[in-house]
Parts: structure tokens; C-alpha cells; sequence
């Protein structure tokens, strides 16, 4: 898994032990409501035979579950606490989905479905459907499609994680989702968000003073947070978190 967000920063993941009847409850659900008029949708999907509420908080304790475990793999495989990076999760502040459904384009080639970007949190875990349409940009010159496995989830680390938790161990990509031409697309975004006191420091293991001398001075997650409101991006990638950088 190290190995992976090293090179690529994302991965698929099978066997992850999320109840299919999970995934599938919150994906019908979800289509429902996409399929009520616009001023329904606005309303929250709020009618008599349509309820998210419940649903959402069981698919969110599953990809929380989730993303702890994947945290604590990554900081087994970096040599760290298996839980240097989930202590700092377990009492959130705010959960944070991004769920879309893209409607079938006949000139997909003319039209992005989310634009160029990294994700600015530490993890992100994606469900897409089987419509797909996922691509990273690989070593910021080409772009390669996320293939599809059934009952699979990708993974990517996002730019905290990368930048100031590893000091650019792990990888953070730049991506970007397309629109099919015959089929709408439906997605979830899951990303993973430390406390707001959580202080992100990257431990002394993954520092070298010749190769590889901090990047970053210390933080905690609140202090970037309220920069990632208020700074605009550039070309895709936050720039909030330069803010910390260490000169030179």
C-alpha cells in the first residue's frame, strides 16, 4: 500500500470489509433522489417514502472504520506508531462528502465532469459506479483512467498527508473526473479530516538533514482549515498550505 501512494499516490481497494448491502442501499437511495424534481432535491430529498438521514451515517461509520484502518496501515508501512496518524481522528469535528451525479454527455471531450485538482484533507476514499470516469494525471504529463474492479474503492492521499505528514513521502495527485457519453455517472467522495486541535508534524523517522530536511513547520488542523476557506487554488493545488512552509 506504501508502495503505491509512494509512486502513484492512489489505489484500488478489494476486501476492504464494507458490507456490499451498505454500498447499495446509499447508492439506490441516492439515485432517488437525483430523480426528484430540482426543487425537491434542494430541499434535501425531504418526502414521505425518501429518508437519507439514517443511511448516510451508516455508509459514513463504514468509510470512517475504513479510513482508519487505512491509516494505521500506512503508518505501520512507514516505519511509525501504527496509530501516529489515527489518534488524530478520533474525535472529528466535521465529516465531508462530495456526492455527484454526472449526467451523460454527447460530447464528452468538450466537457469536464469535476476539473483538475488534488484533495487538500489527508485521505480520500471514492466510490464510483461502474460508469467510472476517474483519471490521474501521471508525472504531470499524461493522463490514465482509474480502471474499474467490481466492489472496489480508490484511495488517494491528498495533499496534507503528502506535503507535511510524510514531507513528501507519499504521493498527493492531481486528477480529474470525465462524463461518459451514453450513461450518468454517480460518485462518492469520502475525505478524511483530523480534529482541529490534531498537530500535523512530520515525525522525526521520515527526516533526513541531507536528503530530505523538514519542509513544514507545525500546525494543527484548524489552522489550515480556516486558510483552505479563505485562500483560492492554483492551477488545481491549494496553496493555503504553503503558508507553512519553511524559507529556505
Amino acid at each position: 500500500m506504501v508502495k503505491a501512494r509512494e509512486k502513484w499516490g492512489f489505489f484500488k481497494l478489494m476486501d476492504h470489509g464494507v458490507p456490499s448491502e451498505v454500498v447499495e442501499n446509499v447508492t439506490s437511495r441516492l439515485h432517488k433522489l437525483f430523480d426528484l424534481p430540482m426543487e425537491q432535491i434542494l430541499k434535501g430529498g425531504k418526502t414521505s417514502s425518501l429518508s437519507l438521514g439514517n443511511t448516510m451515517i451508516e455508509y459514513m461509520e463504514e468509510m470512517d472504520k475504513l479510513g482508519m484502518t487505512i491509516m494505521e496501515i500506512l503508518a505501520h508501512g512507514l516505519g511509525l506508531a501504527d496509530d501516529f496518524f489515527s489518534k488524530n481522528f478520533e474525535e472529528k469535528d466535521a465529516t465531508i462528502f462530495r456526492i455527484s451525479r454526472y449526467p451523460y454527455c454527447p460530447l464528452p471531450e468538450k466537457i469536464v465532469g469535476i476539473g483538475i485538482h488534488s484533495d487538500s484533507q489527508t485521505l480520500t476514499i471514492l466510490y464510483q459506479d461502474k460508469v467510472g470516469g476517474i483519471q490521474v494525471l501521471k508525472d504531470d504529463k499524461q493522463w490514465i483512467g482509474v480502471r474499474l474492479l467490481p466492489n472496489s474503492f480508490v484511495i488517494n492521499i491528498a495533499d496534507t498527508l503528502e506535503q507535511v505528514w510524510t514531507n513528501g513521502r507519499l504521493k498527493s495527485v492531481k486528477h480529474r473526473a470525465v462524463v461518459n457519453k451514453e450513461k450518468q455517472r454517480l460518485s462518492i467522495a469520502y475525505f478524511m479530516n483530523p480534529t482541529s486541535s490534531a498537530t500535523i508534524e512530520c515525525p522525526q523517522q521520515l527526516i533526513d538533514s541531507v536528503s530530505n530536511p523538514r519542509k513544514y513547520v507545525p500546525f494543527t488542523w484548524g489552522e489550515l482549515r480556516y486558510l483552505l476557506l479563505t485562500t483560492r487554488r492554483v492551477r488545481g493545488k491549494s496553496v493555503a498550505i504553503n503558508n507553512f512552509l519553511i524559507s529556505s
